[in-house]
């Protein structure tokens, strides 16, 4: 198995912006991320990497719109 970027979105493969190993917390530890989001990333990816703020902001916004 190839190794897995922490530095790279499991969603869209860009680089996530986590800081969750510097000495100051990371944007991503108080950030709420729906388990329907969560279900989106490959079993394979589960739980190494962080979403990207672009991917859990577009997941939110998709997901207010009224589509009636």
């Amino acid at each position: 198995m190839p190794d897995i970027n922490t530095n790279q979105c499991p969603l869209c493969q860009k680089n996530n912006l986590c800081a969750v190993d510097s000495s100051t917390p990371c944007w991503c530890v108080k950030s709420e991320i729906k388990r329907e989001l969560l279900a989106q990333v490959p079993q394979e990816l589960a739980g190494k990497s962080c979403i990207c703020k672009k991917c859990i902001n577009k997941f939110n916004f998709d997901n207010i719109i009224d589509r009636s």
